[in-house]
């Protein structure tokens, strides 16, 4: 295999973006008696590593403090949506069975974060091992910077252009461009497939705006091939 597939999880193999953020909104309601807009929900916490939600936050309403007791309840809240409702994206396991590419998860989650998820996706290990997750607290700098990218990347052997992002959020699309790879836009989380973000998902410069597992297949169909040419060609000048 000279591919690589590089996935996001929330939002893209787990229907958990959605849970997250509920989480957050609910607790800010209960206690800080503060409501977001939709734009301010996506801008702040949308498709974000918690760490940077709570950066985001602070720096937005400057006299918002997020103390670990509030972080406390956010991890609380978080375990229990995960661990009662958090259910796989249709159809993201027969993405999962094209044998043409290595896969491995590259999260804006912790490790600990990730590692009590996967106790409900243990399926996974069919297709790639737990050495094959990446998580943002190996690396200095969480999405949108390509440093969790570059490194599964590097770990796993492959270069940029051999490798394709699937991802749900604009952050994984900056941090793919900046790594110099190419990535797809999965909107079919509960929430996201509206024209609005379809639109700035696309303005990122992603390969396929898509709203199914089944689109997602066909777009990395697309890349399997320009990539085979490329390299046909790249064979040939040589």
């Amino acid at each position: 295999m000279n591919k690589l597939i590089i996935w996001d999880f929330d939002g893209v193999i787990a229907d958990s973006e959605k849970l997250w953020v509920s989480v957050w909104l609910e607790t800010l309601k209960k206690e800080k008696n503060l409501t977001l807009s939709e734009k301010e929900k996506l801008d702040l916490l949308v498709g974000i590593a918690d760490k940077n939600k709570k950066e985001n936050l602070e720096r937005y309403f400057p006299w918002l403090k997020l103390d670990a007791d509030f972080m406390q309840k956010i991890d609380e809240g978080e375990v229990y949506k995960g661990m009662h409702f958090m259910q796989p994206i249709e159809g993201v396991e027969t993405v999962m069975q094209d044998n043409r590419f290595e896969q491995c998860i590259a999260t804006g989650a912790t490790k600990e974060q990730h590692s009590w998820k996967m106790t409900q996706f243990k399926w996974i290990e069919q297709y790639m091992s737990p050495e094959d997750y990446f998580t943002v607290d190996m690396v200095n700098h969480g999405k949108p910077a390509p440093d969790l990218f570059l490194l599964a990347a590097k770990t796993k052997g492959y270069e940029a252009k051999n490798c394709i992002v699937i991802g749900d959020s604009l952050n994984d699309f900056k941090a793919a461009n900046a790594a110099g790879m190419k990535s797809i836009a999965f909107v079919g989380a509960e929430g996201n497939n509206t024209p609005e973000y379809r639109q700035k998902c696309a303005d990122t410069g992603v390969i396929a705006v898509c709203a199914t597992m089944k689109e997602v297949k066909q777009a990395i169909n697309n890349f399997a091939n320009e990539i085979n040419l490329f390299n046909a060609k790249d064979s040939y000048s040589r």
